[in-house]
């Protein structure tokens, strides 16, 4: 196909694929939008009839035909000849454009620039939605069940040395242990919750990831706030997928409420005495001395409360990392 310069009215050949991009002419340097350039009928044949006017000339030797029967005269029509065949230099004016020709390819290493160009400013975008990551089973599963288990098994021997009144820097030591351990497992919690929330931001999500770990830490309002996190993610998850035309499970509104009670539950009666364990480690061999009965009942409804924490986190954790990475992005697509 080709094209015109607008501002010297160079002409080059170039590529169909390239009409409407931008281009910078090899001869004034200056840009031009790149448009079919058609050649009217009346141009191409100016060139063509351009010898015409010649002609007059070869019929001037008519007046010198009477005194053709001289011999003389007879060969002045000899030099009348070249100018008859004077157009015969003015072909190569014609195909004047045919040198041109080599030239109307070096605009071809101009287009494909402005071609790359543009597709490389509209993959921004998408660069940009797919910079979510999937969430690991290894962490928010695994590793948190590890962490928890540890914390558990620690927290159950300080318990047993402050019933038998074992040593003061012993037992101490045992809680901080436990303590160190249930902050990570709380930590990698937070982390999922953050996560969870990231994955299925838009225009119509009800809650942001750092609300939705902030809040958190409001005393007495966590216990609302937790409820309605837990659940409102769940609700908000399936209708993200629903509004995006994904393919992807629906998440269960039963499983993330009965999660949500038992990690309200265990914050209130767990984590949160565990975290103060020092104040009132004094206590707990004079309670089970004066009321034994009282202190296993109690006892048996912290690690009742504890382990049914640990099972529904565990179910919620891997529901919740299945929905996220069943997401386009989630899986690093």
């Amino acid at each position: 196909m080709k094209t015109q310069c607008p501002n010297c009215k160079s002409k080059f050949n170039v590529n169909e694929t390239n009409v409407g991009k931008q281009a910078k002419c090899p001869k004034c340097a200056k840009p031009f939008t790149i448009e079919p350039f058609i050649e009217t009928p009346a141009a191409v044949a100016a060139p063509s009839k351009s010898p015409e006017p010649m002609a007059p000339p070869a019929k001037s030797p008519e007046p010198v035909a009477p005194p053709a029967k001289i011999a003389e005269p007879v060969e002045p029509p000899v030099p009348i000849a070249p100018p008859v065949k004077s157009p015969a230099p003015i072909a190569p004016e014609v195909k004047s454009p045919v040198p041109i020709t080599p030239q109307i390819k070096s605009p071809a290493p101009i287009a494909p620039p402005a071609i790359s160009a543009e597709p490389a400013k509209g993959e921004k975008p998408e660069s940009k939605a797919v910079s979510k990551t999937a969430l690991s089973k290894a962490v928010f599963v695994y590793c948190w069940t590890g962490v928890r288990i540890i914390a558990g098994i620690l927290g159950a021997l300080g318990l047993m040395l402050a019933i038998r009144k074992g040593a003061h820097s012993t037992l101490i030591a045992t809680f901080a242990a436990a303590d160190v351990f249930l902050i990570c497992s709380v930590a990698i919690e937070m982390l999922l919750f953050y996560k969870m929330w990231a994955a299925i931001q838009d225009d119509k999500t009800s809650i942001s990831p750092a609300k939705a770990v902030g809040f958190l830490f409001i005393p007495v309002f966590n216990i609302y706030w937790a409820l309605l996190m837990v659940t409102g993610f769940a609700e908000d998850y399936n209708s993200f997928i629903l509004r995006r035309a994904i393919k992807a499970k629906d998440l269960s509104l039963a499983l993330f409420l009965i999660y949500a009670f038992a990690f309200i539950l265990s914050a209130i009666v767990l984590t949160t005495p565990m975290m103060g364990i020092f104040a009132f480690v004094g206590l707990i061999s004079r309670a089970f001395i004066g009321y034994p009965a009282a202190f296993w009942v109690l006892l048996a409804f912290l690690s009742a409360s504890g382990i049914v924490h640990f099972i529904t986190y565990i179910l919620f954790a891997f529901k919740t990392c299945n929905a996220v990475n069943a997401l386009p992005w989630g899986n690093g697509r």
